[in-house]
């Protein structure tokens, strides 16, 4: 087993070609992911995607973003609880496959592999990784 780097003096079409072509060759594959490839997915903690999931609790708290909120000092337990039921609904259940997730499963299908993520909203098992 080796490990692969991607060329640095390469564009970056050039190392997209080079990365893809390191991928088809590969008999094993680690996928590192994080909270990019969610974001990349439209799965953002802010803008419209809060304010329409999380009205009552912006107007009640003045929260301004669903990470930020997760450390606000809610009065009781059944407050912080509700905050983080809906945060857990919204971002784990209510959610459509993410496309960039689709599409690195469709780019590694075959190969054997292996993901390790901190994410934490489940689209990998999702997708069907």
């Amino acid at each position: 087993m080796r490990a692969c780097n991607i060329k640095q003096n390469l564009t970056f079409d050039e190392k997209i070609e080079h990365l893809k072509q390191l991928i088809e060759s590969a008999e094993h594959i680690v996928i590192g992911a994080g909270s990019g490839l969610s974001t990349a997915a439209g799965f953002t903690y802010s803008g419209k995607r809060f304010e329409e999931n999380f009205e009552s609790f912006i107007q009640q708290y003045g929260l301004k973003d669903m990470y930020s909120a997760g450390f606000y000092p809610f009065p009781t337990q059944e407050e912080k609880w509700a905050y983080w039921s809906r945060h857990i609904y919204v971002n784990r259940y209510d959610v459509e496959k993410g496309k960039p997730y689709l599409d690195l499963l469709e780019l590694i299908s075959g190969k054997d592999y292996f993901v390790l993520t901190t994410n934490v909203d489940h689209q990998f098992q999702l997708c069907g990784f």
